[in-house]
């Protein structure tokens, strides 16, 4: 039987490191960019 380069605990918390590093890095694009749509608004009223 092979055994694993990377215990199973390990891998499982990477896993997990990188969806919530993707869920908040999504999470503060949308919150850039509608602070952008939202100043080119306010631009564009004056």
């Amino acid at each position: 039987m092979a055994h694993h380069l990377v215990e199973k605990d390990t891998l499982i918390r990477a896993n997990r490191t990188v969806a919530l590093g993707l869920v908040w890095s999504g999470l503060a694009v949308c919150v850039v960019a509608a602070a952008v749509y939202d100043v080119g608004r306010w631009v564009g009223v004056w």
